[in-house]
């Protein structure tokens, strides 16, 4: 267990250890795209994974979980290759939809195989605290690789793009090379649409379980999608771009000290974080309405307090599904934030659009506040296994 544990932690360094992070919406900007180019992007994106969700999640059910993963390291290592032969809109374009291939086979396939290896060991427990360390992991490799992208990219965008590229196919070496990626019960002779079948059964006939999985695709579609505007913000406030390494330095290290914590927060009743996320809400709005660089530090506590909503609730979804379809139903998941962050995308986009950034912040400000309050006024009370 271990062993196993050491990889996957370094597994999730080296695929957040990656320098564009903190640079690519800045660069899509230095090679002349519009607002309307960079939401096509995202929403490609958003949209190549939307369409492979399900289907990676099932995939994932059926065969090795660590292979899938593996194959898409390499698509994701490739779309940065992309990036650095052809910096322009298509050749961006082909990268985020291999990028997108990759989120659609990470997506669920991960948690999967991590939830069902501590199974086999009784140690299904620990889950929330195990995820929470992997997050962790990845938040400190993004804030490591943040540090390293202001003086990384005096050397230019090829170095940088390179760089992310080696680093996202040694992790998926490393995750080809785990000692254990077993199942606890074989889904092999399960046909594909069986498995399908069943995994959308479990996600829709179960009411605690879709309960989760809405609130856990909503904070992940509005914190997601809107952490990818986050250079865009800093940078029309006037931070420099040297700055940028720095201020998404500092918002990786909350978000991981936000993923350490988390399990403590295991039993928290569901209103208390719809109390959070209406509060995140006011926050957003907040900043979009300063919108300076001291605001900054209000997205910061934006996404601390979405990471904690995020690793419990991401917790209470596998503690909730069957073995045989948790990869399915992970999935399903996915697929409904992918669908929430191709309309954040769209909507944020059109309206920076026809107005300015800064508009889209207020707005998604109130559109966070709303949902946060509307699940505080109708929501019922938590069942047991949403506890």
């Amino acid at each position: 267990m271990k062993k196993f544990l050491a990889k996957i932690y370094a597994f999730k360094f080296l695929d957040d250890f990656v320098l564009i992070y903190p640079l690519y919406a800045v660069m899509f900007t230095d090679f002349s795209m519009q607002p309307w180019q960079v939401t096509t992007l995202l929403a490609v994106w958003s949209t190549t994974a939307f369409f492979l969700e399900v289907p990676s999640g099932v995939w994932a059910d059926k065969y090795s979980r660590k292979n899938i993963l593996f194959v898409g390291q390499l698509f994701r290592s490739l779309g940065y290759v992309s990036w650095l032969l052809f910096p322009n809109f298509w050749g961006f374009l082909f990268g985020f939809v291999l990028w997108g291939t990759k989120s659609a086979l990470t997506s669920g396939t991960f948690q999967a195989l991590i939830y069902d290896e501590l199974k086999l060991f009784n140690r299904e427990k620990e889950f929330t605290k195990i995820l929470g360390h992997t997050k962790t992991i990845s938040f400190t490799a993004i804030l490591v690789a943040s540090a390293l992208a202001s003086p990384a990219i005096l050397l230019g965008y090829p170095f940088v793009l390179v760089s992310s590229s080696a680093a996202v196919l040694i992790a998926g070496i490393i995750i080809a090379t785990i000692p254990k990626a077993q199942k606890v019960e074989s889904t092999h002779e399960k046909e594909y649409f069986s498995l399908l079948k069943e995994g959308l059964a479990g996600a829709f006939k179960n009411a605690a379980v879709l309960r989760l999985i809405l609130f856990l695709s909503l904070a992940f579609a509005l914190g997601g999608a809107l952490d990818e505007y986050w250079p865009i913000f800093a940078n029309e406030t006037g931070l420099p771009k040297y700055g940028l390494g720095i201020f998404l330095g500092l918002m990786s290290g909350s978000q991981g000290v936000a993923s350490f914590v988390a399990h403590h927060f295991e039993k928290r009743t569901n209103n208390f974080f719809y109390g959070l996320f209406l509060l995140n809400g006011v926050f957003l709005f907040t900043a979009g309405y300063l919108f300076s660089v001291p605001a900054l530090l209000l997205l910061i506590v934006f996404s601390f307090l979405f990471t904690i909503m995020q690793v419990v609730f991401e917790g209470r979804l596998q503690h909730s599904i069957a073995s045989t379809t948790r990869a399915t139903i992970s999935s399903v998941s996915g697929f409904l934030t992918e669908m929430g962050v191709l309309i954040v995308y769209l909507s944020f986009g059109i309206v920076a659009q026809v107005s300015d950034y800064r508009n889209s912040f207020l707005l998604y400000g109130v559109i966070v506040t709303v949902c946060g309050l509307i699940y505080m006024i109708f929501a019922k009370k938590n069942s047991p296994i949403d506890r």
